[in-house]
């Protein structure tokens, strides 16, 4: 169990919190080690208790992005430091359910599901009879739509076992008997054939006639109409959709708005690997994006200069731009840093300014809108850095003519009109570290350029942004550890 996990059971048991662990209990195992969420339904008049609870352990409020929130319910997330998992609390006032899409039913059953708990290790359940019940009435309002009951059969194994666990001879009886006095509208013999068509299983076009039935008997709880639940539902399957290709499992994002976190480093410091990390770490519970500003796409205006570029790497190759940088740079060729640069040069970094203005402008926009952008490299505010502006020197002569100070200028404008990101994650690792790392690695770049890379990036400056810099020279899961807990800060 996570020691987070544990404390939150602890001091909702001590505060005398009303509320259970309402549903999927049959895995409640693995809802304790944070592989699943923490689905608690509480009493609407604990809802402060349980807020306060929530805030001293941590944990910091989520909203869901696209549709509007399902009302009644909240999404909290904290991380658990001894793991580096982030734990998902999914706290509901009333039993809103349905369908995973539209979840367009108020089932009126908090007060049944809360009134006869009982305590499995340390956490309140309801009892077996009574989540049976409710089970079986939210499985069939699954069957509705085709997108809804193509998320279904995705997940019927689980359903099946879920099923066998729940519905004992016991619970069977005990949820008969409840029926009558929390639904007393609902026809036994319809909830018995319902039950029966999970237990069984009944094939798929028995188990949509036996939902339409369980539909109109529940028509009294539904918060929509059937038209306006059957948008909201196509609206939510195309926003999972467009998150599952963005690798998020939930389409969250946290309270506080999105971010734009930027790993920056030289070579073989780790940002490829941390970027699938944190990627894989932060898509299970939020929207999240990855981009890449060393290496941006073209935009229309670049597309064919872009093209291009591989045939006159070929024919020029004295002009190609680690060449050129090099020759500028401190320590290159005498007389090299104040050498105007060639023009082919200046034009190749205006256009790379320009792709990577564009799409850090678009990386910024995402994170307003509630996204996490984790960006692989970003402009240094240094001027010469990799991933900088290249056209200018602090000690530059103004000589060159009037084409290269308009190429300088204007490289300068974009840079300097590119937006700021929010964290800037510094990797570093000494230049043996880094070059045994190169040599081992899959796509292997020549030892000249990492020491290059290396001295270019020692000294990155980024003015107006949050700095951390951590060493990566050391064993994966402690830095992997340090950085998780600088971006939850940060978020």
């Amino acid at each position: 169990m996570l020691t987070t996990v544990s404390a939150l059971f602890e001091q909702l048991n001590d505060g005398r919190v009303r509320y259970c662990h309402w549903k999927s209990n049959w895995i409640l195992e693995d809802t304790l080690a944070g592989e699943t969420d923490i689905d608690l339904l509480v009493h609407r008049q604990d809802a402060p208790s349980l807020r306060t609870v929530l805030q001293d352990l941590g944990f910091r409020p989520a909203t869901e992005l696209g549709a509007a929130p399902f009302p009644s319910v909240e999404h909290h997330h904290a991380l658990d430091e001894a793991s580096g998992a982030l734990v998902h609390v999914h706290a509901y006032y009333r039993v809103i359910s349905g369908g995973s899409l539209a979840k367009n039913y108020h089932l009126p059953l908090e007060e049944m599901l809360l009134r006869d708990v009982r305590r499995a290790g340390i956490v309140n359940v309801p009892s077996k009879g009574a989540e049976l019940l409710v089970f079986v009435l939210r499985m069939h309002l699954k069957h509705t739509t085709l997108a809804e009951l193509a998320l279904l059969t995705r997940d019927w194994g689980k359903v099946r076992q879920e099923t066998a666990w729940l519905a004992t001879d016991e619970a069977c009886a005990q949820a008969l008997a409840l029926l009558p006095v929390w639904l007393p509208g609902f026809d036994r013999r319809l909830f018995s054939a319902a039950l029966d068509g999970l237990r069984t299983p009944a094939p798929l076009w028995r188990r949509m006639i036996l939902a339409r039935r369980v539909r109109a008997r529940l028509r009294p709880f539904a918060r929509r109409g059937r038209v306006r639940a059957w948008l909201a539902g196509e609206r939510n399957f195309v926003d999972k959709a467009v998150y599952r290709l963005r690798g998020s499992r939930k389409g969250l994002t946290p309270a506080g708005g999105g971010a734009l976190i930027a790993f920056v480093g030289s070579e073989a410091t780790g940002k490829s690997t941390m970027l699938e990390e944190m990627e894989r770490w932060l898509g299970e519970h939020y929207t999240v994006k990855r981009v890449h500003a060393g290496k941006p796409p073209s935009t229309p205006l670049t597309v064919i200069p872009n093209l291009l570029l591989p045939a006159l790497r070929a024919l020029l190759p004295e002009q190609r731009s680690t060449r050129v940088s090099a020759r500028r740079a401190p320590g290159g060729e005498p007389g090299g840093k104040n050498r105007p640069f060639p023009l082919l040069f200046g034009i190749r970094s205006v256009f790379l300014a320009y792709d990577r203005h564009a799409l850090l402008t678009r990386a910024f926009a995402s994170a307003a809108n509630g996204g996490i952008v984790l960006c692989d490299r970003y402009p240094s505010t240094e001027s010469g850095a990799p991933d900088g502006a290249q056209l200018r020197h602090p000690d530059a002569s103004s000589t060159g003519g009037p084409v290269r100070r308009w190429l300088a200028d204007l490289e300068a404008r974009l840079y300097r009109d590119t937006p700021l990101p929010d964290l800037v994650i510094y990797l570093t690792a000494p230049l043996e570290v880094t070059l045994d790392r190169n040599r081992v690695r899959a796509k292997t770049e020549l030892e000249d350029y990492v020491r290059f890379r290396h001295a270019r990036s020692s000294n990155l400056r980024f003015d107006r942004v949050r700095v951390q810099t951590v060493d990566t020279n050391r064993p994966l899961n402690e830095s992997t550890r340090e950085i998780r807990r600088i971006i939850w800060e940060a978020l």
